[in-house]
């Protein structure tokens, strides 16, 4: 049982919260039938008292606390520091039995209210996270704006967390719902609970100021339990077994399948740019003085472009799936005539400057019931090459840059299919490519090539920094990830770290119980790295054109535009063919960026987390065959093997119930799941012996 408390507290009267404990102690006693439990209960944190208190003397009180009350109990404090006597903010977890479980030091700075204090922090510093086991889970803490760190809460899940407590100190303002819902992407991005305590009343100059109710739990399907307004406390279960079993699916757990060795270069480099680890700001003089380096920081790196407020235009197309029988580029051209149709309207309207068309707006998802590295050959295109023509001459027709994404040959690479993001200048050059990194290549589903898959061959061909490239034009720095990207943060916020402003995002999301998560990310995207985030997504697709039955399967539209503050500027909610206008202002971003309050990016160092992400986590790298008709991915193989990895470390816990979901259905999901790769049938050579691929119903 978890109890959330909302009621203010103090180290100095450690009597008023015996009374706030015995309170919800009782009201758990009355809940025990059979076997007595422990409660665990999350105070939010304080910043009240007189002076900060030593750490020893707080941890001292609340252990015999938590021990004569039989209760786990969690939270955060403001507490004298070592050394020169800078405080700092300790969240802390002791046990039911009096031990200290977690004592743990924020890193980011008191960003929501007011960076300008007297406390110290371990920004810069290598961080080790830390987690212990209660009655609710695997329990890591994240106090204040930590949660707002999305590498903070992945490095914490590596260390074993399925609970992420929260202790913290909301306000109203205009960032609140952002915060809330990067709460929630949290919960999306790691397969994990979210726990967040704040006070609804705080103790200031002398006088208790109201503030508004942000204590709550959220799990990764977005599911939100919420205190309702001025509740004393929150009780609710955690149903930590559900979390263990959905882990065990494998599908979608990003923990799992992140390329996280990968991002571990580029935070290297990162950090060898920044020449030093950066200083820890122990006064209010020396935050202001850090915080006005980093914002000049920021500022070499902003956008030169001339065109600071300009429309832009989404494409949401119907496509045609491209099937076995098909003439592809007959197909082709026509799934791109259709789609430049919809822009073709209004895109030469003088406040028009870019146009963005989804992902698979050519081909569809890899074709009708095969996908293969033989079949995605089949679509792929190259650049340049007569489909992009077409694109090159609408863009010059129009005076507009022009984006998408599309299957892509590069035979610098021969034989190897990505999935590429292009942008054309309003001249119609190919000023920018981007391969997905994130992919569905990882259940066997679209067996394409990610840079990862063949890294050290990628890298001696292109250099690291082909990896997240951004094109700085006359309307800002431009950006692009792909689909599932976006549901992975590390991703915008390295664009964002070499200056990306606006970053584009062709989709192609299938609809379904997940979606509320991803949308939540997608927001959370733009508001964690100040940037606008352009989504177009398709608006439905004609699996078999000659059916006289329905077509669409999956997509139904929902193409967005999202501010740089995370708030939504506009959204079709319909399915179909149609165009989403909107507004990008730079100036406004740019404006937003200077405060040190907002620009999250700016405070983000490497240095913190970067050990954790070169460590054996997630996907490794090169974990192609070698063979461009190979799919290294089948059967889950690689995932199976990471899963049982941290199985055996106790990053994961395995499911005490397991769940009777196969993931082995003959012609549907994985088959030959436990085949051993040395009695698999050979590779299939040509179109005409190629077997169906495993996932090939999986919609990503």
């Amino acid at each position: 049982m978890l109890y959330i408390s909302q009621k203010s507290w103090s180290p100095d009267d450690i009597a008023a919260l015996t009374k706030q404990v015995e309170m919800i102690s009782a009201n758990s006693a009355r809940f025990e039938v059979g076997a007595s439990f422990s409660p665990v209960v999350l105070l939010p944190h304080s910043s009240n008292g007189k002076a900060p208190q030593d750490r020893k003397v707080l941890l001292k009180a609340l252990t015999g606390l938590a021990a004569d009350k039989n209760v786990f109990l969690a939270g955060s404090a403001v507490v004298q520091g070592d050394g020169d006597g800078a405080s700092i903010t300790l969240g802390f977890l002791v046990g039911a039995d009096g031990d200290v479980l977690i004592e743990t030091e924020k890193v980011s700075p008191e960003l929501v209210n007011g960076v300008a204090t007297d406390q110290t922090s371990r920004l810069g510093q290598p961080k080790e996270f830390k987690v212990a086991n209660t009655p609710i889970g695997q329990v890591g803490i994240l106090p204040g704006e930590d949660i707002l760190f999305p590498h903070y809460a992945r490095s914490i899940v590596w260390k074993g967390a399925e609970v992420i407590l929260n202790p913290t100190e909301e306000t109203a303002d205009d960032l609140f719902e952002a915060r809330q819902n990067a709460r929630i992407a949290r919960a999306f991005e790691n397969t994990a609970f979210i726990v967040t305590a704040s006070a609804i009343s705080r103790e200031q100059n002398g006088a208790d100021i109201s503030y508004p109710s942000a204590s709550g739990l959220c799990d990764w399907s977005g599911r939100q339990i919420e205190a309702a307004a001025n509740e004393d406390f929150l009780k609710t279960d955690v149903y930590v077994d559900k979390l263990r079993r959905k882990r065990a699916a494998i599908f979608g757990i990003a923990p799992l399948h992140l390329r996280a060795n990968l991002f571990a270069e580029g935070y290297r480099r990162i950090i060898v740019d920044q020449k030093s680890a950066p200083a820890q700001p122990r006064s209010k003089e020396e935050w202001v003085s850090d915080a006005t380096r980093r914002l000049e920081t920021a500022k070499a790196a902003e956008g030169a472009g001339h065109e600071t407020e300009y429309d832009v235009l989404l494409v949401q197309s119907v496509k045609t799936m491209i099937q076995k029988t098909s003439d592809v580029r007959e197909m082709i051209t026509e799934n791109v005539t259709r789609a430049l149709e919809l822009p073709a309207r209004t895109a030469s309207n003088p406040n028009v400057r870019l146009v963005a068309l989804s992902e698979f707006f050519m081909t569809g998802q890899g074709g009708h019931g095969y996908r293969s590295p033989i079949t995605l050959q089949r679509l792929a295109i190259r650049y340049p090459g007569p489909e992009m023509e077409l694109l090159s001459e609408f863009a010059l027709k129009h005076k507009v840059y022009l984006s998408g994404s599309t299957f892509e040959i590069d035979d610098k690479l021969p034989g190897y299919v990505f999935n590429s993001a292009f942008i054309l200048n309003d001249s119609g050059d190919l000023i920018h490519r981007y391969r997905k990194i994130q992919c569905a290549d990882v259940w066997g589903s679209l067996p394409d090539t990610t840079p990862s898959t063949i890294y050290d061959q990628y890298l001696d061909t292109y250099g690291y920094d082909f990896l997240f490239p951004v094109a700085d034009t006359p309307i800002g720095r431009l950006g692009t990830m792909v689909c599932f990207d976006q549901a992975h943060p590390e991703i915008a916020r390295m664009l964002v770290k070499n200056g990306a402003e606006v970053i584009i995002h062709p989709s192609s999301e299938g609809h379904g119980s997940g979606r509320r998560g991803w949308d939540y990310a997608r927001q959370t995207r733009a508001f964690e790295n100040v940037a606008y985030i352009l989504s177009p997504l398709p608006g439905g697709e004609h699996f078999t054109p000659n059916s006289k039955y329905e077509h669409t399967n999956q997509m139904r539209g929902y193409t967005k535009m999202v501010n740089f503050d995370g708030s939504i500027q506009g959204e079709l909610d319909t399915p179909g063919a149609a165009t989403l206008a909107g507004t990008v202002d730079l100036l406004a971003l740019r404006r937003a960026r200077a405060n040190p309050h907002v620009n999250l990016p700016m405070w983000d160092d490497p240095n913190v987390y970067v050990e954790d992400y070169a460590a054996e986590v997630g996907l490794p790298n090169n974990i192609g065959t070698g063979d461009p008709l190979g799919n290294p991915y089948r059967g889950m193989r690689p995932l199976r093997k990471v899963l049982s990895s941290y199985y055996d470390r106790g990053i994961f816990v395995p499911p005490t119930a397991p769940s009777s979901r196969s993931l082995s259905v003959p012609g549907k999901a994985q088959p030959d799941f436990d085949k051993p790769s040395a009695e698999e049938a050979p590779k299939a050579k040509t179109l005409a012996d190629e077997e169906k691929m495993d996932g090939e119903y999986i919609q990503i």
